[in-house]
């Protein structure tokens, strides 16, 4: 795809990734548009070149004039446990999201899931085609039902699927900074097993396997979209070690799945940051 020549539209503003993923499409699209669902949030969050337009998941028809671009980045998505408002945002807003893709004749979505897709794993190796198992957890079923629905109501559009692991960064972060904030907040630190395995990314990262995919990949391409099967022994019990605080290994198995990363590598991804240096820079913000 041709991004000089492209009008894109980025979900997700207020998130980890959207804004990050809007200010890069800056240097590549001919103009770059961020979601917002009111004139306030637009206000408050809005960045420099980037066209803020008002529309809302929930909201169908406020969707048909925000979806008249090329190419539509997907990064919304809510992550925590209410079933209702997952349902929300995951299925029926990605449903209202494909039908004004289609009506709007959008030529490509990407859309950023998650490894979670492959269900509620603690062993094995996944790749691109390891299949979905059915899980109860309402993160992930409603995530494996958002790419079943791009998938089946976006025909006349390219679909190409990123699924990232725990996305790290050392500022607006869970695997990162605020993982930091947590265990100076703690008394003990109960949560991290040093047997785990994190399929981490660096939000940078991300963003360039997003542009990379935007460019090159084809319709129906899915990629892990992962650095490394980083061990938590290389990784936050490092960040447990500079935090001085107590420590205890839960009391559950340990988490050692890994995520194949070939195929985004072989569409000709390098990345622009290590584990090592963040994990350095959090080490530090203690």
């Amino acid at each position: 795809m041709n991004l000089k020549e492209s009008t894109i539209l980025v979900t997700g503003m207020t998130g980890t990734l959207g804004s990050r993923v809007a200010r890069r499409f800056l240097k590549e699209a001919r103009e770059v548009r961020g979601l917002y669902r009111s004139q306030e949030q637009a206000d408050q969050y809005a960045f420099k070149g980037v066209h803020a337009v008002i529309g809302e998941l929930g909201d169908p028809n406020s969707l048909l004039t925000t979806l008249q671009v090329d190419l539509l980045i997907h990064c919304a998505a809510y992550l925590g446990d209410d079933p209702d408002l997952a349902q929300e945002a995951n299925v029926t807003g990605v449903q209202h999201l494909a039908d004004a893709a289609t009506k709007a004749r959008v030529k490509r979505i990407v859309h950023i899931s998650t490894t979670s897709v492959y269900g509620e794993v603690v062993s094995g190796h996944f790749t691109e085609t390891s299949p979905l198992l059915p899980s109860e957890h309402v993160y992930i079923h409603t995530k494996q039902e958002s790419e079943r629905l791009l998938q089946e109501y976006t025909p006349d559009s390219d679909l190409i699927i990123l699924r990232p692991g725990s996305i790290c960064a050392e500022e607006q972060s869970y695997w990162g900074d605020r993982q930091v904030e947590r265990m100076k907040e703690a008394d003990v630190i109960t949560w991290v097993h040093p047997d785990d395995v994190v399929p981490w990314v660096h939000t940078d990262n991300l963003v360039e396997m997003i542009v990379l995919a935007a460019t090159n990949a084809h319709n129906g391409d899915i990629f892990n979209a992962i650095d490394a099967n980083l061990p938590e022994t290389d990784f936050r019990m490092k960040l447990i070690t500079a935090s001085d605080k107590p420590y205890q290994i839960p009391k559950r198995a340990a988490e050692h799945a890994t995520f194949a990363n070939d195929r985004i590598k072989q569409l000709g991804y390098i990345p622009i940051r290590t584990p090592e240096s963040t994990i350095e820079q959090l080490v530090k913000s203690f």
